[in-house]
């Protein structure tokens, strides 16, 4: 049995984060990429609990949107919110809460005065409000932000991994594919060398969605029933930091071949 040891990261990581989303129909072809610089800074782990405070920064550097989208314009500034992190790493290398809470809230808040006076309509007032219910202070913060998109691929649980053969089987929760989060069933393989802890993954739509609104989503799309939704990649760990320094994870869903949506996902570190 193989396990990957989890170290506490002592230097900063400067990764780069691309983002590809694509969606084909019969009627239209479309296609838009975002590239963020992701800073990841080391604070002082606990000598009792193995906790570690890192910051998190992040900045746009590239988006290659749908030209005079409102809607991809609304997303960017209520996003930027999430630009400054501070989280505490549990010792398994996973999240364990969102620190420096109210000075999150009162950045939205300045965020969301902003927004609110730049658009109108209805829907952007839902979108606020359920954006104020997911970054007001309290312990379910911290669930909430683990669900952006970053977070949620590089923190995968790699390190409570336990590798029999060098495979392993696990449930998990994907964001950022639909509008609503779905789980896979994943197989994870792990290559081992000098150089790099390589884990290969691949894995399907577990099917168990009790959404009602997924599933609406779909109608909207197309008229057909799924017929597949995958994923493929890798994540890689540098064996001296410890720590993840490239991944890529390809996600597909096609509806009987009349709606094809691909989400494609790539990190690399300087």
């Amino acid at each position: 049995m193989n396990k990957i040891d989890y170290k506490s990261l002592e230097k900063p990581l400067n990764t780069h984060f691309k983002v590809e989303i694509s969606e084909k129909t019969a009627f239209k072809d479309e296609y838009t990429s975002k590239l963020f610089d992701i800073d990841i800074l080391p604070g002082k782990t606990s000598f009792w609990s193995g906790h570690q405070h890192i910051e998190i920064i992040r900045k746009q550097s590239l988006i290659d949107a749908l030209p005079g989208n409102d809607v991809d314009l609304f997303v960017q500034q209520i996003s930027a919110a999430l630009h400054q992190l501070t989280l505490k790493i549990g010792f398994n290398g996973m999240p364990v809460n969102v620190e420096k809470q109210n000075e999150l809230w009162q950045k939205w808040l300045a965020i969301r005065e902003n927004v609110a006076n730049a658009y109108t309509g209805d829907w952007i007032d839902s979108t606020l409000i359920a954006v104020d219910k997911k970054i007001l202070p309290g312990e379910a913060l911290t669930e909430h932000i683990k669900q952006d998109l970053f977070l949620n691929e590089y923190f995968r649980g790699v390190y409570d991994a336990r590798f029999v053969e060098n495979n392993f089987s696990r449930k998990r929760e994907v964001y950022g594919l639909c509008p609503f989060p779905i789980q896979f069933n994943e197989n994870w393989t792990l290559q081992i060398s000098e150089n790099q802890k390589l884990i290969k993954f691949s894995g399907n739509w577990t099917k168990n969605v009790d959404q009602p609104e997924f599933y609406s989503w779909l109608k909207a799309k197309t008229d057909n029933d799924i017929t597949e939704i995958s994923v493929e990649g890798f994540y890689q760990i540098d064996p001296i930091t410890g720590w993840c320094n490239a991944l890529e994870s390809n996600y597909l869903l096609i509806a009987n071949n009349s709606y094809i949506k691909k989400l494609k996902i790539i990190l690399t570190t300087n």
